[in-house]
């Protein structure tokens, strides 16, 4: 299953890019779940995010590398991909991105691919991560400005 967002925001996209940290992190976080963050070590390639997460009573680990990042004049991303995922997931790949829309204002992208052990199951969790996800662009734009 795939999954894009995307904000278009009033902040230059290198001032972005050094806001992407633990304190966005947790901004970040799905209204409806508990997040624990057990370790961030940042954004670049080699990095590893750690953390538990779900509901109480069934929280679940789910452990990320950072297996890329990249950056021009233009545009900035890193890729995390998971390595400890909470079941039904077996195949987590989120490429985070930040572009250059002019000198003051950038467009934040959160592009997810993920898979679980059957059809049936991703078409289950569609909703759920739709929802976990679909928060960001107003995020963004509460946090960044909003063009």
């Amino acid at each position: 299953m795939k999954l894009f967002f995307e904000a278009k925001v009033k902040t230059p996209f290198l001032e972005v890019k050094s806001q992407f940290n633990e304190k966005l992190f947790l901004e970040l976080k799905p209204p409806f779940m508990a997040l624990e963050l057990k370790r961030f070590d940042g954004c670049e390639k080699g990095h590893e995010v750690h953390l538990r997460m779900g509901f109480p009573g069934l929280m679940q680990n789910w452990v990320s590398h950072i297996t890329g990042s990249s950056q021009t004049d233009t545009y900035w991303e890193f890729v995390d991909e998971g390595e400890t995922l909470p079941p039904p997931l077996t195949f987590w790949r989120h490429v985070h991105r930040v572009e250059k829309l002019s000198d003051h204002t950038s467009r934040i992208t959160d592009s997810i691919e993920d898979r679980c052990k059957s059809l049936i199951l991703e078409r289950l969790m569609w909703a759920p991560l739709w929802m976990s996800f679909a928060v960001r662009p107003s995020i963004y734009r509460r946090l960044f400005g909003e063009i």
